[in-house]
């Protein structure tokens, strides 16, 4: 699901499959898939990826960008409670290695040159 995303969103990616084979990256989890049959592996898994990334694709980046199309894909609030970001604490005093003045202090020092005596 994951290749299929992703080579969808980057479409004018080349790719080289074992330097014998070039194509671009909508067809990557085609040649995976290939690549397993060649093996001899199953490629139900292969094509249920496939399957369940292109609905996702689809829900998440066509769709809404369609006339009269929205987001179906929400994230549950929960989670947006879990892992959001917490509000900035007006009373947060950062340590003083964290201050922004501290953030260049290594560029003023002035140093030692290599190979030069103490």
């Amino acid at each position: 699901m994951l290749v299929y995303v992703w080579s969808r969103r980057n479409p004018y990616i080349r790719m080289n499959f074992f330097g014998l084979l070039n194509f671009q990256a909508p067809f990557l989890p085609w040649v995976l898939m290939g690549f397993s049959l060649l093996l001899g592996n199953s490629i139900i898994i292969d094509l249920l990826g496939i399957a369940v990334g292109h609905i996702y694709y689809f829900l998440e980046d066509v769709f809404p960008n369609q006339p009269g199309g929205k987001k179906l894909l929400l994230t549950p609030s929960f989670l947006k409670m879990v892992f959001d970001t917490p509000e900035e604490d007006p009373n947060y005093n950062p340590l003083p290695e964290d201050r922004l003045e501290n953030q260049d202090a290594w560029k003023k020092g002035t140093g030692n040159r290599a190979g030069s005596s103490f």
